[in-house]
């Protein structure tokens, strides 16, 4: 099955652009930032608990690198009920890092903040197709 999801694209400064997507869990706004080059789905440290109770949240064995962070510890929670428009899948890990720096820089540019990232990981899974042109994340199920 096919599901075509609207993206925001923002042009941060002439020629440079960053995608979101905005997402339900459990009933409530998140608004993530499309990169293809992040290996994990990410939700800000900072943020995280707008959507899971902290005795959710677990260590993880690996170690975390990217994103401004290096050798850090990996904390994961599993997200439940999520919605982007009609796909949704009713769990979900995600690894959760420190976003702060990237929303310092996107309240500097006057651009809405981030809840996460969406990483390769939930693209490569459901086939993702960016339509940059139609403004439009297209995903296979």
């Amino acid at each position: 099955m096919k599901y075509t999801l609207p993206l925001d694209i923002v042009q941060l400064e002439p020629g440079n652009f960053h995608l979101f997507v905005d997402v339900s869990i459990g009933g409530i706004s998140c608004r993530l930032l499309l990169d293809t080059g992040a290996s994990k789905t990410v939700l800000d440290a900072e943020r995280v608990l707008r959507f899971v109770k902290a005795a959710k949240i677990k260590s993880h064995e690996s170690k975390s690198i990217g994103l401004g962070v290096t050798d850090m510890e990996t904390r994961v929670v599993t997200l439940k009920n999520i919605e982007m428009k009609k796909f949704t899948r009713k769990k979900m890990e995600v690894a959760i890092l420190p976003l702060r720096h990237v929303n310092s820089t996107y309240a500097i540019l006057n651009v809405p903040v981030i809840d996460g990232v969406l990483g390769s990981d939930f693209l490569v899974k459901y086939n993702a197709v960016i339509a940059m042109g139609k403004s439009r994340l297209i995903l296979r199920k």
